[in-house]
């Protein structure tokens, strides 16, 4: 789950740099099904595939849904946003994962993680008010925020789904079906908007970006997620997307020279005591 945070991270630095030269599905379109015919090849020529990872089809659809509407939504709200604000409101993820936990499987987490949650939770939202109090209260979500909080209240069932659906399953398999099964649900979406699928402009920074989303961001991502999901419980699985904005502030600093400021660094230190008592705690 650490290698999930950094690869994640990546996704908020350069996802932002392209965010206004394609449109948000027909990248997360291409970036799924890039990584569908990478991760397909090398299972074929493993022969790792076999006809029963066929049966009930339909869970790699559950799954590839939830992960195609919050790639979606992050790529939209990255058009009115900043990438630090999408990070701090991801690290909200392992407090709805709790939720979730207790509403839909009935498990409720000791006092600690969920003061552990809150903690952390806090930190987030220092940094996505710049440490304004006023702003706090008042409660002044911009658009980019909105948007993004509902993908990752989406994306928070995650954790929740994929080991109720998987039991054993080869990981990398599962992976596969995931982005085939996102692809499909997306190309869908696409025909039915009459969108197009060439994209107007492919600069070579348009085409890294895609290629690092998918070999990264997208099967990297989702093996380490359903590596972690039937072993760890949803609020520790979802606890190491704290350490994202960590990852995002470094990235911003070592390739676009943005020095953090003072604010970034108290939501950070809470973010990182918050973490620090889940890992303690499990």
């Amino acid at each position: 789950m650490l290698a999930f945070s950094i690869f994640v991270s990546g996704s908020f630095t350069f996802g932002s740099l392209i965010a206004n030269e394609i449109s948000p599905e027909l990248l997360t379109f291409y970036r799924f099904l890039l990584a569908t015919i990478i991760l397909g090849v090398i299972l074929y020529f493993n022969k790792s595939i076999y006809s029963h990872h066929l049966k009930n089809i339909w869970r790699y659809f559950v799954l590839g849904a939830i992960y195609s509407i919050y790639f979606v939504f992050m790529f939209v709200a990255l058009k009115y946003t900043t990438t630090v604000s999408t990070a701090a409101i991801f690290t909200l993820l392992p407090l709805f994962a709790a939720l979730f936990e207790r509403l839909f499987l009935k498990k409720s987490s000791p006092v600690l993680i969920w003061a552990a949650l809150i903690l952390s939770g806090m930190g987030a939202l220092w940094i996505i008010f710049e440490g304004s109090i006023n702003g706090l209260f008042q409660f002044r979500f911009e658009e980019g925020e909105a948007i993004f909080l509902v993908g990752t209240i989406c994306y928070a069932s995650y954790a929740i789904i994929q080991p109720k659906l998987f039991k054993g399953e080869n990981i990398y398999v599962t992976t596969l079906g995931v982005l085939a099964a996102g692809s499909i649900i997306l190309a869908i979406s696409l025909i039915l908007q009459q969108s197009s699928f060439i994209v107007d402009k492919i600069t070579f920074e348009v085409f890294w970006v895609i290629f690092y989303l998918s070999i990264f961001a997208s099967i990297g991502s989702i093996s380490c997620l359903n590596y972690a999901s039937p072993r760890l419980s949803a609020p520790v699985v979802s606890a190491y997307t704290l350490l994202v904005p960590f990852w995002v502030i470094l990235n911003d600093f070592v390739f676009f020279k943005i020095a953090p400021n003072m604010n970034m660094i108290v939501g950070a230190m809470l973010i990182a005591l918050g973490l620090l008592i889940l890992i303690y705690r499990s």
